[in-house]
Formats: C-alpha cells, structure tokens, sequence
C-alpha cells in the first residue's frame, strides 16, 4: 500500500471511528482499524464484533492495498502532523507516516486476522431526514441506562411507520418518548433496539444539507448510510418493555414554567440533596414552584421559581438529575408539567410552537419514602 492523502479529510473519519475501537479488549486487533487503498478511495473500517463503522475519503493510491494500524495511536499521530499532506506506506509489518519532516513508524497487525466485516444490505434503503433522527435520539437517548446486565433497558426502542418515527427509551425509572411525522414510504422494519453506542455514533454523522440517512435491515444487522459512511449493529433479540403503559397523557394538572429559570434553581438546589437519591421536593401551588433540597445532613437550600399554574397545592419527591437531563435535551423556552394529585407519575415535556407536528414526553417516576 502507497499513497498520499489530505490530512484534514483523513483526520474526520479517524475521528469517527474513535467510538467504535474497543481499546479494553482481550483481542489486540479490535483495538486496530483496517485501510484499504483501492481505486482512488482509502476506505476505513472499525468494529468491535457487535457495532462496525465503514468510511473512506479520497487519496492519491500508487500502490493498492490493506493493513491494520492501532486506531488510538494513527488518529493521535495524524492529528499532531505539521502539513496537510500525509504519505503512508506498508513494509513488511510496519506502517510508514510521513509528512514534511515527520516520519514514523507503526506496528502493524496482519490484515488477513482482521474480523470479517458483515455485508451491508443491498438496495437504497429507507430514507430519513437525518436532521429528525438526531432530534429523536437528543430527546431519548439520556434515558438509556448505562448499568451493565439490563439488556431491555441498555438500547433504545426505535419505531418505524409509513407516515411516523417513534423512539423511546427508559431504564425503570424514567421514560423519554420522542415522535416525528415524515412521508418516505413503507419501512424495512417495525422495530429494533439501538444500544447506547450506536446511538452516540449516528448523532456524531455530520448533517448534510439534502443527504438522508438510509436505513435497512440485513439478517443479522441494521445498516445506517449517511453518504459513504456506514453503521452496521448486530440485531438484539432483547424485549423492550411495555412502555405503553407507562405513556401518560391525561394528567389534569397543567403547569408551565421558564426552561433556563429552573434549570438554574434546580442546580442550586441538587447541590444540598443526598448524592444517592438526588431528591427534591417539588411544592406547586397557584403560580409558584418551590423546590427545596431533602434528606441532606450537612444543610438544605430551597428557591422559588414563578410558573403559570392554577389548581390544588401539590406536593411530590423526584430526582433532580432526571429533570436536569430532560431540560438538557430541549431547546424551547417552557416546559410543561402534567401532573396529579396522587403519586402518579410526572410527565413533562417541551412548549412547542403551534406548527410542530413532533411529540415528546418524558415520564418520571415520583420518589417514595
């Protein structure tokens, strides 16, 4: 393999394939990507057996070929180069960098004990705005739970219709649901799960103005295709839970306040509340939201934040992290809080203008003492 590429383009895709290396692995070489020159592409690829990311950019090749380079150490390496020209070269089990007056060589791992790739599904595939995509995962994704051993509750559930896109995630105890209206025809699927990593991934595909994200669904593996990139993840067979039962729409207590105003008031607050339960009381009473820290020892704090509301005094325990990372995701002015008089669940979700035609609602479960 010989050839000369640009670093910058070189350096994008290296970046991309960052957080598919699986560098705590017990098999040397799914800490390497695998290059491969050919025509005038050098293609890249990285997988860590459940999760693989196809690339490439254009090069100058004089020489076609294959060979694995440690991936942490190529993108530290290209990132530091001096010029915008890099020239790279195989010999015997080294991988030669050059550019301007650096040169390097990397250990190299023989290609042909690289992993076979899975086959990506033939055909377009369906198409989605890319743009929507990263919405519903924005508004979901921060419910996936990160503990090990919960199969059901480490992926989101995405859904697909002729004229909607659902996803939905939760890990016991909160559920954020997104929805999206769109037009493109019957889909390769009703619904699959995507882990926590393949969703980190795809929000990381550049948005291009006209460019779908096509999706597609092969025996043993989802395709995602944003132009020449492509996500491949294993099929799970888990069971997503029952989360219609948890969508709630039909609280009669409505009551609307400042995104930024309680974000703020409520990390004042979380700083006096026990690290285990993050506990704030929530007391809502006739155009006033006071909240106050609970069960801390060492001190307490407590604000009041203005709101539009009118009904009974209501009193309930949640989390203050959950909210924080729901207000996080959304980028409106109000939010909305349906409530009820018992310990039901909290359900809040984004003001949006009168022509949006999304959904999103995000569900807590109340603490109980």
């Amino acid at each position: 393999m010989d050839l000369t590429i640009n670093r910058s383009l070189l350096l994008e895709e290296l970046q991309l394939l960052q957080g598919i290396l699986d560098r705590r692995t017990t098999i040397p070489i799914l800490a390497n990507m695998l290059l491969t020159a050919e025509g005038d592409r050098l293609r890249l690829a990285a997988t860590d057996l459940d999760i693989t990311l196809l690339t490439g950019c254009e090069a100058t090749i004089r020489q076609e070929g294959s060979a694995t380079v440690p991936g942490k150490t190529f993108f530290d390496l290209v990132r530091s180069l001096p010029t915008d020209t890099v020239e790279v070269t195989t010999t015997d089990n080294r991988l030669e960098i050059r550019s301007g007056t650096f040169q390097s060589q990397v250990a190299s791992l023989n290609p042909a004990d690289y992993p076979t790739l899975p086959d990506v599904p033939s055909g377009q595939g369906f198409a989605l705005d890319v743009s929507v995509f990263h919405r519903l995962v924005d508004a979901t994704s921060f419910a996936v739970s990160s503990e090990e051993g919960h199969f059901q509750y480490n992926a989101a559930l995405l859904l697909l219709g002729v004229e909607r896109v659902e996803m939905v995630a939760t890990d016991g105890h909160r559920l954020a649901y997104a929805k999206e209206s769109h037009f493109h025809g019957a889909p390769p699927f009703e619904q699959q799960l995507l882990p926590r990593k393949v969703l980190a991934q795809l929000r990381r595909f550049a948005a291009q103005e006209g460019m779908p994200l096509y999706l597609a669904r092969g025996e043993n593996h989802l395709a995602f295709r944003l132009g020449e990139r492509v996500l491949l993840s294993r099929v799970l067979e888990a069971r997503f839970p029952q989360y219609d039962r948890v969508l709630v729409r039909d609280n009669p207590h409505h009551l609307v306040v400042q995104r930024a105003d309680l974000g703020a008031a409520l990390r004042r607050v979380a700083l006096l509340t026990s690290e285990r339960t993050r506990a704030i009381q929530m007391v809502v009473e006739e155009d006033a939201l006071s909240l106050s820290s609970h069960g801390f020892e060492l001190g307490q704090a407590a604000e009041v934040v203005p709101c539009r509301y009118t009904g009974p005094t209501l009193t309930l325990l949640v989390n203050a992290q959950y909210l924080l990372d729901f207000l996080a995701s959304v980028d409106v002015h109000e939010v909305r809080f349906q409530l009820r008089e018992t310990d039901g669940p909290v359900v809040v979700s984004p003001v949006l203008p009168a022509e949006a035609t999304g959904e999103y609602l995000y569900v807590i479960m109340p603490i109980r003492l």
